[in-house]
């Protein structure tokens, strides 16, 4: 194989497993650890905001033409109002749902809304896959509802709110023509500005009682691992594969997360759950690399 493909591929890897141990990681921390949702966005973005403090500055150019009024936007479907859905959603949900359910919801949500705001429709190759991919989320939502997790469809439709909202991001960066990273670093910033002011206050004391173990980990997963690790693997991995075959590697974080969820949670997978992901990452992989969409 390619040594260029080959470095792609593990950074590839690496960043899904990151991704998808996300809610792995932060379930536990959400449902008995005693930390908040708001503890997480404080986690991710404070030390993810100094990490990123660079490409901003780098980058301060191509961020003022973009402005202040569409960073905000962005910030608002791409910061932390949309962690803030995901990690509310773990109160109700397992990981199995949040690992599964937000990253496969994304591309059905994009392709119904890059309808309205960029005028691109899916082919019908991509439309029925897209469909695939919506029933098998519907397979694991119903697993919330009469499966093995009942009472976890509240934390499910959180997590539709989550996808949904990133799809929205993806998709304003698209119609406005701005550089993921750059874009990345502010929102990441703006994030940090508005949670912090918040947070200190309100849970800074709390949480310095927590337990020190539990409160490195999350501090580590959610500032370095997620805030800014796993986007630079993802960045590199795009520049040596192409960004079709890295996005096909995101069809590995459901999978993982199920792993994931069952091994190092001990949470019961239904069958119906399996079959879930298994049909949506089947449409997954079909959309991305066998179908194609139409401009209108």
């Amino acid at each position: 194989m390619n040594p260029k493909i080959l470095l792609g591929l593990t950074f590839g890897i690496a960043c899904s497993i990151i991704w998808g141990g996300h809610a792995v990681v932060a379930r536990p921390a959400l449902a008995g650890q005693g930390f908040h949702p708001l503890d997480l966005a404080a986690f991710r973005y404070a030390p993810a905001g100094l990490l990123l403090a660079p490409l901003a500055w780098r980058a301060r150019v191509t961020l003022a033409r973009i402005g202040w009024s569409r960073l905000l936007v962005l910030s608002f479907f791409g910061g932390a109002p949309n962690l803030l859905l995901f990690a509310w959603a773990l109160r109700y949900a397992p990981a199995s749902h949040g690992g599964t359910i937000a990253p496969m919801i994304m591309p059905v949500a994009g392709a119904l809304l890059a309808i309205p705001m960029i005028g691109e429709w899916p082919s019908r190759g991509r439309a029925i896959a897209l469909s695939v991919m919506g029933m098998g989320v519907l397979m694991i939502g119903w697993d919330g509802v009469m499966g093995t997790h009942p009472g976890a469809w509240r934390g499910d439709i959180l997590l539709v709110l989550a996808g949904t909202t990133w799809s929205v991001f993806t998709l304003l960066l698209r119609r406005w023509q701005v550089p993921a990273i750059p874009a990345t670093a502010a929102v990441t910033m703006i994030s940090a500005a508005a949670v912090l002011p918040v947070w200190l206050p309100w849970r800074a004391a709390a949480v310095l009682d927590l337990p020190t173990g539990p409160l490195l980990v999350q501090v580590f997963a959610q500032g370095v691992a997620l805030g800014a690790l796993a986007m630079f693997l993802y960045a590199r991995a795009v520049e040596l594969l192409g960004p079709t075959r890295a996005a096909t590697l995101s069809i590995m974080v459901p999978v993982t997360a199920l792993l994931l969820a069952g091994l190092l949670l001990g949470e019961p997978i239904s069958l119906l759950q399996s079959m879930g992901a298994t049909l949506a990452a089947g449409g997954m992989l079909v959309a991305v690399l066998f179908t194609g969409r139409k401009t209108a």
